[in-house]
């Protein structure tokens, strides 16, 4: 069980509501991290812009953006 409530599909925040909308839309379904993050809509869309930013920088490719992410889930105790 979580300690922080995940906020619903429908979140009363507008902005929140798009930000839910577009993921389902690209992804399918909403992050379980964004549920949370939508407590703070705005922190929720910094972080997004933040992650996009690492995305477009072509810094990172694909398969260690992957391998950075198993770390850090393995690090945090979490499956992946």
């Amino acid at each position: 069980m979580p300690r922080v409530p995940e906020v619903p599909d429908a979140p009363d925040d507008p902005l929140a509501r798009e930000l839910f909308e577009r993921q389902i839309e690209n992804e399918g379904f909403v992050f379980n991290t964004s549920r949370v993050y939508g407590h703070r809509p705005t922190i929720m869309r910094g972080l997004g812009r933040l992650q996009q930013g690492v995305d477009e920088s072509g810094l990172l490719g694909g398969d260690l953006k992957a391998l950075v992410n198993v770390r850090v889930a393995s690090i945090n105790g979490c499956p992946f």
